[in-house]
């Protein structure tokens, strides 16, 4: 059984975040914009921004770069769920019965034990993938060839024979399946099922919630997840930072999609642009602001725990787009509420910018 080096809350409390580099242990840290473990991988740039041992075993994540016409067979993980949310380009992913080509902010949950399988179709095509155990990353990372460039080469042949990636795979709970690729129809992706069954969402889809100039929109639920994790867009204008507070029961990744984002964690003030992103373990003290117009956030929480908090913070709206010049008054009540009912351990005043 792998153990992993977690401190406790007092010594998270004290960890000032690391930047760009990997901690080999569950502490706060920040990673810019193409920065982590880089890994050829057939016509694709891995890049590894958390490892299992980074997150105490809740989850690893990595994006995924290529170009036109790399795609994967048809695998399923035994034990992990699989998120993917595309940046850039197109992707067209296969799930039972039916095929879907995404673009920039759609999304794909995908269950343990369901098959599926991608293919790139622009040439520079980029996604995130999170993955509830992050053992399937480390697949693709011993399938491929470690590089110190961030950009994909097209014609790297694969790293090992298609044999020796199915015991590879088999060893992270992975099975490759020769099933075909057909054309299928596809979804319509405007909803979140309410069981863990695999789903698209295209982009500006899902559970709405908004207050304070922000919308907040539900990629993925606890009810998707069984309960691992849930993912949560965000966008806004520009926007003060909240009190600072912790968590004892969970953690929060901040991806940065858009524009501007202030983290204030364990003392630290870190500017997040497009492609950053900053791992806060349960116990760093932290907050955060928006310092861009139309700036967007994926969250995603582990566990689901914290789910009913942007309820608590907001009201169900029909709107894609956050609004302009709205109430701008904090939520009090909700927040209050939040602090009673969920993890949530208030420490101070919001902090002051540069401060």
């Amino acid at each position: 059984m792998t153990t992993f080096d977690i401190p406790s809350l007092d010594e998270v409390h004290s960890t000032v975040p690391e930047s760009d580099s990997l901690p080999g242990r569950c502490v706060p840290y920040h990673l810019s914009a193409g920065e982590g473990e880089r890994y050829q991988l057939g016509g694709q740039l891995l890049t590894v921004i958390a490892r299992p041992q980074d997150t105490g075993g809740q989850f690893g994540a990595a994006y995924v770069y290529g170009g036109a016409g790399v795609e994967t067979p048809f695998v399923q993980h035994s034990d992990e769920f699989r998120f993917l949310y595309v940046t850039d380009g197109r992707l067209q992913v296969w799930l039972p019965g039916e095929t879907n080509i995404l673009v920039a902010g759609d999304a794909v949950s995908i269950p343990p034990g369901t098959p599926y399988a991608y293919r790139m179709l622009a040439y520079r095509t980029r996604f995130l993938s999170w993955l509830t155990v992050g053992d399937g990353h480390s697949w693709g990372a011993e399938s491929g060839t470690a590089t110190q460039s961030h950009v994909f080469d097209i014609s790297a042949d694969q790293n090992v024979s298609d044999a020796r990636q199915s015991e590879l795979a088999a060893q992270y709970g992975i099975r490759v399946l020769d099933l075909e690729k057909k054309d299928l129809p596809s979804s319509s992706g405007s909803i979140l099922p309410q069981s863990n069954s695999a789903y698209v969402l295209r982009a500006g889809e899902g559970d709405r919630w908004a207050s304070m100039d922000q919308l907040n929109t539900y990629l993925a639920r606890s009810r998707n997840t069984d309960s691992t994790y849930f993912a949560m867009h965000t966008s806004g204008g520009k926007s003060p930072y909240i009190p600072l507070h912790f968590h004892r029961q969970h953690t929060e990744n901040f991806f940065c999609l858009e524009g501007r984002i202030l983290l204030h964690a364990n003392g630290k003030e870190i500017l997040l642009t497009k492609g950053d992103f900053l791992h806060a373990p349960a116990g760093t003290v932290h907050s955060f602001s928006f310092a861009g117009h139309s700036t967007q956030m994926l969250g995603l929480l582990t566990t689901g725990v914290f789910e009913k908090f942007f309820e608590y913070m907001n009201r169900p709206t029909e709107a894609h787009v956050h609004v302009e010049g709205g109430d701008m008054t904090f939520p009090g009540e909700g927040f209050g509420r939040a602090r009673a009912e969920l993890d949530l351990e208030v420490v101070g005043p919001p902090p002051t910018p540069g401060g």
